[in-house]
């Protein structure tokens, strides 16, 4: 065999080299892909999707490349010593597209109750007012701290029927308890405490006077309604006050630097005297993952190049070792 062969063997050999991962490439670009960008509120929770596991989240989010037009239908995020997170997935991405899907997960407290009696479960009581307290069925069961409390329960034992929250100078609110939670789970229960006192004539001009709690795991965030500045976050929501029969506001944003701004929409106008909670997560802003696309569109581009290089040089030097 002499060197021209030799050679032509060889250019057919890279050539073939070139070819297999250009394929591949392509092959894997047929479908099409997108990103869910799945942000939470602490490092290295795992994440679920259709109880598929696919991660655990760090800086804040979990990106995760799926096939363009995936049918996931849940998301759940979990670690242990926090409430277990669980929301339908509302939007898959398309080719190309990033789909934000935004969690929180809360801690559970710690208690020193003993296990007998069945699994624990916990009630996690949202009130208004720092330092009001709170019973089950006349028992006392601690104190507001930034605007929540932890009571543990067991989902075999003796069910609760209401639940009072009570404060010096604010009118005591009781609610009903409708149902226990399960193993591990928690149940959100809502308090609005109101001043006994009766406000001056000058503040109630325009109507009468409801509250949006806007609920952020970032202090310090700026709360906009509409384009209107309302505050900022102080450990972990702002009270908003609002007349009843004002222009009611669209949408709500939550930001601050360094985070990916939140924006909601405001679907419920409070009554007299009620609270409306409203909820923004912001998680740490990560440049989106476009850069794998480019570099994988690239790399396939530069493999096609060199393969069609290799074959021409190949056919060139058949041809001169044929003559």
């Amino acid at each position: 065999m002499n060197n021209v062969s030799l050679g032509v063997i060889s250019l057919i050999f890279l050539a073939g080299i070139c070819i297999i991962p250009a394929m591949a490439d392509t092959a894997s670009e047929e479908g099409g892909q997108g990103w869910y960008v799945i942000h939470c509120n602490v490092e290295w929770a795992k994440v679920y999707l259709d109880d598929k596991y696919v991660g655990e989240t760090a800086l804040g989010a979990l990106t995760v490349q799926v096939p363009a037009g995936s049918s996931y239908k849940t998301i759940r995020v979990q670690k242990n010593g926090y409430a277990t997170f669980t929301d339908s997935l509302v939007k898959s991405p398309l080719q190309d597209e990033i789909v934000h899907v935004y969690t929180a997960i809360s801690p559970l407290p710690e208690t020193t109750e003993s296990s007998v009696g069945g699994d624990m479960g916990w009630y996690v009581v949202h009130c208004n007012i720092e330092g009001a307290t709170v019973f089950f069925d006349g028992l006392n069961k601690g104190e507001i701290t930034r605007g929540v409390v932890y009571v543990p329960v067991y989902s075999t034992g003796t069910p609760y029927l209401e639940y009072t929250v009570k404060k010096d100078g604010y009118i005591t609110y009781t609610g009903s308890v409708p149902t226990i939670p399960g193993k591990g789970e928690t149940y959100d229960l809502y308090a609005t405490l109101n001043p006994t006192t009766t406000p001056s004539p000058g503040a109630t001009i325009g109507g009468d006077i409801g509250y949006y709690k806007v609920n952020c795991n970032v202090n310090g965030a700026m709360v906009l309604f509409d384009t209107e500045e309302k505050g900022k976050i102080e450990q972990g929501n702002l009270l908003v006050q609002v007349y009843v029969t004002g222009t009611p506001y669209k949408t709500f944003t939550v930001s601050k630097s360094g985070y990916v701004p939140y924006t909601g929409t405001i679907e419920r106008y409070p009554v007299k005297g009620e609270t409306v909670n409203l909820y923004a997560t912001l998680a740490t802003d990560l440049s989106a993952p476009s850069s794998f696309e480019t570099t994988s569109v690239e790399k396939s581009s530069l493999l096609v190049w060199a393969t069609t290089i290799a074959l021409i040089i190949a056919a060139i030097a058949v041809s001169r070792a044929q003559k």
